[in-house]
């Protein structure tokens, strides 16, 4: 008699810490500076470009990091190395809270990044792939929506706290709760692989014929930076990051300046994409899992257009609420595609080392995109120039990513 399969395992607590991992990262560390930035300029003194120079070293620090997390996980395990990047990360954003010059804020995020780089993404990425291989878009897709339902959450606690006790004071509380929710999480709850609880990757049973037996695999980083796909797969998520968060640093400003929206309005429309993230993370999991990822692609790929146009359509204040809910389905695909994609083209073997190095472009792009659709509006007037290259850099992105993934069951099955 056939025993039923348990709905609910371990494996799926893997994906609720991951969620609550992304939840006290991201969702403090950078969707909360937006809150703190204004009450900081207006008590430092700093320009809006010195307090974005603070914003830029702590991704800096996280990018350069981050090329080596894989590494030092590998050499110490997560069960040391998530308690330690913890700290890092929410010691580098408490100090924020009590740095008075502008080297002292920089060094403090540096250390931030560094934490940041080790306890977000990354580890979320390898968590997920470790323990999945049914179902894993959907597990990165429900995991990944931390980073927006914290941001949703602590950025209104954050706008409470700053006009209560200042933003030094809520910096160092903001600093508490990361380290309360992201110590007991790593030293309690994660696990880095199914093994650690008897278990193994969800759906290995119906790969591996004896399961126990089943042996990890993947293609190693050295053979794998050789092939094309390496490079494809580097161009798409560079591209994803340059477009989408080039578009999302500016989005307000553009409907403000150039489209005459009213400054409450577009802190609505953003409220917009922020929240329906939430679902497009998990929808977009769910179509990588059931469509694959040709179809994942050509689907972000005509989200895209589709956010493109109505955006230009944007002076009208019914389009660009369209516009907002389809800009939150696409930005999705920001923390979903990257680890998904790299997963299912490397497997499992050598992921973090990988990983961590193909995030390096993601990065980059996350780093320009901003500034250069900036620079777009400084020298023409207009961001519309920038949003129609960023619909054609999003179809090469798309060509890219299948692309990148044709080999991919070779690839991920290799052993040498």
């Amino acid at each position: 008699m056939e025993t039923k399969e348990k709905k609910f395992t371990y494996h799926w607590v893997i994906v609720i810490a991951v969620f609550l991992m992304m939840a006290a990262t991201v969702g403090i560390v950078v969707n909360c500076f937006s809150v703190l930035a204004p009450a900081m300029i207006k008590d430092l003194k700093y320009s809006a470009t010195q307090l974005q120079l603070i914003s830029l070293v702590l991704t800096f620090g996280n990018l350069i990091s981050g090329v080596f997390v894989g590494r030092v996980m590998k050499k110490i395990g997560m069960r040391v190395s998530l308690p330690i990047y913890a700290i890092l990360l929410a010691g580098g954003f408490a100090l924020r809270g009590i740095c008075t010059s502008m080297l002292g804020f920089c060094l403090a995020s540096v250390v931030c990044g560094v934490g940041l780089s080790g306890i977000s993404t990354i580890p979320g990425g390898v968590l997920i792939n470790n323990w999945f291989t049914d179902k894993k878009g959907t597990a990165t897709g429900i995991a990944f929506t931390g980073s927006v339902a914290g941001g949703l959450i602590f950025v209104q606690i954050s706008k409470v706290l700053v006009a209560s006790v200042g933003w030094r004071q809520c910096t160092l509380i903001l600093a508490l709760i990361s380290a309360v929710i992201l110590l007991p999480t790593s030293i309690f709850i994660v696990r880095e692989k199914p093994q650690d609880k008897g278990l193994l990757p969800l759906g290995a049973e119906k790969i591996a014929g004896d399961a126990p037996k089943a042996q990890v695999t993947g293609i190693s980083q050295k053979a794998y930076m050789k092939t094309g796909s390496f490079w494809a797969l580097a161009f798409a998520l560079f591209a994803i990051g340059f477009c989408n968060l080039g578009m999302q640093n500016n989005v307000t400003i553009c409907l403000t300046s150039e489209y005459g929206q009213d400054a409450a309005f577009a802190a609505n429309v953003f409220s917009i994409v922020m929240g329906v993230q939430i679902l497009g993370k998990i929808l977009l999991g769910a179509i990588y899992d059931k469509k694959g990822v040709k179809f994942g692609s050509i689907y972000n790929m005509i989200l895209y257009i589709l956010v493109v146009v109505t955006l230009l359509a944007s002076t009208n204040a019914t389009i660009a609420l369209v516009f907002g809910a389809l800009f939150g389905l696409l930005c999705s695909q920001t923390t979903v595609t990257p680890p998904y994609l790299t997963a299912l083209i490397v497997g499992r073997r050598n992921y973090p080392s990988i990983f961590g190095m193909l995030s390096l472009f993601y990065g980059i792009g996350c780093a320009l995109g901003p500034v250069v659709a900036a620079q777009v509006f400084d020298k023409t007037g207009s961001y519309e120039p920038a949003w129609i290259a960023f619909a054609v850099i999003a179809v090469l992105s798309t060509i890219a990513s299948i692309g990148a993934s044709k080999k991919h069951k070779e690839y991920s099955a290799m052993m040498d």
